[in-house]
């Protein structure tokens, strides 16, 4: 019977989803463990499955980090069991003991990279680049979340070949809603590689067409935000989005844009999907993997707002039939392609659990 821990003390709701969605698909089959951060709003399940622990946020050092009596604390829960294998789906500082215990014990660890190679302008690049290379170097397998990131992978860790496996970003999926939203929506972190002046750009370009901006802004954008702000087209909700008000962003949506700059894969794209909702981005990254044209959204060569705008008004312009015809095949993509019971398999592969080792008892 095999033992499987789950770790997640990102407070980033859509790393607690993976970890949920996947347990909830596996709970009945396989003895599934999670280890998760304490306070969160994610709906999380609470029983003796679900460890939670009183981690510090990420990202930076704090006093908290070195914490001896937490992390005791944390380790003792996890020696209760012989784990057989341990998959962390998110990096943290707290990973790092729990390592060293599974490599102490030869327990196999399965560690998730999702982003190789860190996104210029972003302010954490340099330590999460030290990180990736760390976590490649003692994970037993390393978890890339799409093609482009399992090529980016093979470019920077050669020597790590056969640790590298593909599986693509999982959520949970409720039922299909049907679309009723009238606002474009760019929603989740602001910074520069998410393209933000692109979108100030497109928003001055289209004043006819109401937008909806949510997320937290990083200081390097500041001046971009105060330049939104004044816009009359656009409403703006600067913050981290609780995961309870998350839905209705989505639900209120005629559809999301994402005028990035780069991306290895986006989990935007699947709330998009999971609220049964097109995109429309640049053509960068893994977004091209993610959005298929015409049927799940549109998508424009990398920085020409002329042609974002023309694929934004094509989903604008639709005749109400066929827009909900994309909404339902987006949910239907979403589903097929990104849920957790669709990933299930390459999942258990993944992280060398043979699909016959259930939980029989």
């Amino acid at each position: 019977m095999k033992k499987i821990l789950m770790v997640t003390m990102s407070d980033h709701t859509s790393f607690q989803d993976g970890v949920f969605s996947m347990y909830e698909n596996l709970k009945d089959r396989y003895k599934v463990t999670t280890l998760t951060m304490k306070n969160s709003d994610y709906p999380a399940p609470r029983n003796s499955d679900n460890l939670f622990i009183d981690a510090p946020k990420r990202p930076g050092i704090t006093k908290d980090t070195f914490n001896v009596a937490r992390i005791h604390h944390m380790m003792k829960m996890i020696r209760n069991t012989d784990f057989d294998v341990v998959y962390f789906e998110s990096f943290h500082v707290w990973n790092y003991p729990i390592i060293l215990y599974c490599k102490n014990k030869h327990i196999p660890v399965a560690h998730a990279i999702n982003d190789v190679i860190p996104h210029a302008g972003d302010e954490h690049a340099r330590i999460n680049k030290t990180i990736n290379n760390l976590t490649a170097r003692l994970a037993n397998r390393i978890i890339l979340r799409s093609a482009d990131g399992y090529n980016n992978a093979l470019e920077q860790y050669p020597q790590y070949k056969d640790k590298l496996h593909k599986v693509d970003l999982w959520y949970s999926f409720p039922k299909y809603s049907k679309p009723k939203g009238k606002n474009v929506l760019f929603f989740g972190r602001m910074n520069r590689y998410k393209g933000i002046e692109y979108l100030l750009e497109l928003v001055k370009r289209t004043p006819d067409i109401q937008y909806v901006v949510a997320g937290k802004a990083d200081d390097s954008v500041k001046e971009t935000i105060d330049a939104l702000k004044k816009l009359p087209n656009v409403k703006l909700d600067e913050g981290v989005i609780p995961y309870s008000k998350m839905h209705d962003y989505f639900y209120n949506a005629l559809c999301t844009i994402l005028p990035y700059e780069t991306a290895t894969q986006s989990g935007v794209v699947l709330d998009a999907y999971k609220h049964s909702r097109p995109a429309v981005a640049f053509d960068v990254g893994a977004l091209g993997e993610q959005i298929e044209e015409g049927k799940t959204g549109y998508l424009a060569k990398s920085g020409d707002i002329e042609q974002l705008e023309t694929q934004l008004r094509k989903i604008i312009d639709m005749p109400n039939e066929q827009y909900e015809q994309m909404c339902m095949k987006s949910y239907q993509k979403g589903l097929d392609a990104y849920s957790a019971k669709s990933r299930e398999r390459e999942f258990l592969s993944a992280i060398g659990v043979e699909q016959g080792d259930k939980n029989e008892s």
